[in-house]
Formats: structure tokens, C-alpha cells, sequence
């Protein structure tokens, strides 16, 4: 990736719009995630979540550092509704996955206590109230500081759903501001974008179900891109929509430098020859003015190898 500076008086297209008038596939771009952990502080935001969001900045430092140490991307929360925290901050502990994914819910009191937290954990600490499958968490980004298209096309979204019981939060940057709106639902890892208010009571109501919305689908954050773009294959060709109906099993290496994935589901094993190649350079991040060439797949006819 390589930043430019801008000439003096230029003024450059939203990145969202331009991404939307190049009609970028949104298939495949969902940022690899681990874990997550979440903390509740009313805006405002500055662009660096953790130093600049009136935490106490030894304490932000603390936080980044441990985070980047287990691997866990950090994110700031709120909802569109002031709320004294006084009585404790709400926080959320997610390793996100398939069958396997979970999340907790804790009330941290004094804000050292987040130092405490034990980061490192595959499985539930059990410290706070574990999330069942009726409580799915969605974070939609507004972090405006770090992009402006993330607060233009977020906030709206937000205000649509509403609280929604504690499952609908803001959100600091969580990857792709080019695909506003972005959100990402907890604990599956499910990443959508260009989501607008409409298509976002669409998506909640769908995944409550079980079930995702392809058009808007962006792949799971567990997952490398190349297999998620396997995988909306196999769900575009199939017509498969259950959350777990398609599961990427592997990536192999060809000569001829592609990557044959084989990707399960509930008809059997199907290979997918996926092409990687560089898109031309395009701006990808409005706020720090970042010009990068993402990576672009194209993916031949699904072949069945085992099953009906």
C-alpha cells in the first residue's frame, strides 16, 4: 500500500462512491479478526480509538499494546443513547468462528480492571454473561474521524435499528471503509457492506434466521480472503444461504499460480480455482488520502468432487 499526499486544492471522490462507480465486488474483503474486544465509551472519537476517545491515554497505551500482542483487534462502542458510566463500562469479550464462535458480555466498574482481562483465551473466560444465539451483537461503523464515509453512511443505519435490547452498537473502524456501510456481526465473524438502513433490518432479521444476505456479503473474518471468496461461490452457484451451510476447508497452491480451495456444504466437497490478480490503484481510505491496488479474484464454475 503506498500513502500520497494530494495536490493543494484537490479535492478527491468519496472513496465509497468511487468503490460503488467501479463496482468493486465486496465478496472476499472482509479483514482477517481473531478476537475482539469491546469497550463502551461515548463518542466523541478521535482518529486513534484508543489514545484519542477520552480514555486516559496510559491506559490506552496499556490496551493497545496487550492487544496487539494476543492478536485482538480492540473497538470503541456506543449507542445513540447517552449513558452515564458510572455504574461501569460495558464491555465484550468475541473470538469470532462457525460453530465454535462465542462472546461475553461484562460490566468493568474501574477502568483498570481492563488490564485484568486475560486476552489470550480460546474458549469463554467466564467472567461476565455468555451471549446465546438469540443475542448475536452488530456493530456498524461511524467512526467519522477515521473516514467520513464511514459516519455518512453508518450513522443512518444506526438510527434505523435502533438499540435493538443492547445487540446494535457503533462502532470504531473495523476494516473496509471503501464498502460504508460496514457492520459486522458477533460472534460469527460476518462482515457486510454498502448496507443502508433498509438493507440492515433485512440482514438482523436474516441472521436471526440463520441465514445470510449474499448481495451484501462480505465473507467471515476467520477466514483468509482467497477462501471467502470460494466460499460465495459455492454459495452463489449452489444457492446455499444458511450461516454454516458452506464451510472452506483448504487452500492449495497451483503452478500455474493459482489457489484451488475445496469448500464443503450440505451437498458435498467442491473445488473452486480461484485467480488472484492487483486491480489498478484507486483512492481506498478518504481520510489519509491512501491509494492502494487491492487484490481482485475470479473464481471458475464450482467442480463437485465428492457427494449427491
Amino acid at each position: 500500500m503506498q500513502t500520497t499526499t494530494p495536490p493543494e486544492g484537490w479535492t478527491p471522490p468519496a472513496c465509497a462512491a468511487l468503490s460503488q462507480s467501479l463496482q468493486e465486488p465486496l465478496c472476499g474483503t472482509a479483514p482477517r479478526v481473531s478476537g475482539w474486544l469491546l469497550i463502551e465509551q461515548p463518542g466523541p472519537w478521535g482518529r486513534d480509538r484508543l489514545r484519542q476517545s477520552r480514555l486516559d491515554p496510559v491506559l490506552g497505551d496499556a490496551l493497545a499494546a496487550r492487544c496487539a500482542d494476543a492478536g485482538v483487534r480492540p473497538a470503541l462502542i456506543r449507542t445513540r443513547q447517552r449513558r452515564d458510566l458510572a455504574a461501569g463500562r460495558h464491555v465484550y469479550l468475541a473470538r469470532p468462528g462457525r460453530a465454535d464462535g462465542w462472546a461475553e458480555r461484562l460490566l468493568v466498574r474501574e477502568d483498570r480492571e481492563l488490564l485484568d482481562l486475560d486476552l489470550t483465551v480460546d474458549a469463554p473466560p467466564g467472567l461476565g454473561d455468555r451471549l446465546d444465539a438469540t443475542e448475536s451483537l452488530f456493530l456498524v461503523c461511524t467512526h467519522g474521524k477515521k473516514d467520513a464515509c464511514c459516519a455518512s453512511f453508518g450513522r443512518p443505519v444506526v438510527t434505523g435499528l435502533g438499540h435493538r435490547g443492547g445487540r446494535v452498537w457503533e462502532s470504531t473502524h473495523v476494516g473496509g471503509d471503501r464498502f460504508a456501510a460496514t457492520m459486522v456481526c458477533l460472534p460469527s465473524g460476518i462482515y457486510y457492506g454498502r448496507v443502508t438502513a433498509g438493507v440492515a433490518e433485512h440482514i438482523v432479521a436474516e441472521h436471526d434466521r440463520g441465514r445470510v444476505v449474499l448481495e451484501h456479503y462480505r465473507g467471515r473474518c476467520t477466514d483468509d480472503p482467497v477462501l471467502q471468496f470460494a466460499e460465495h461461490t459455492v454459495r452463489a452457484e449452489r444457492s446455499l444461504l444458511g450461516l454454516d451451510d458452506v464451510i472452506p476447508l483448504s487452500a492449495v497452491p497451483r503452478q500455474d499460480g493459482d489457489t484451488d480451495v475445496l469448500v464443503r456444504h450440505p451437498g458435498g466437497t467442491d473445488r473452486v480455482r480461484v485467480r488472484t490478480t492487483r486491480a489498478e490503484p484507486r483512492l481506498t481510505a478518504c481520510s489519509a488520502g491512501v491509494v492502494d491496488s487491492p487484490d481482485r479474484f475470479e473464481a471458475a464454475p464450482p467442480v463437485r468432487l465428492s457427494g449427491s
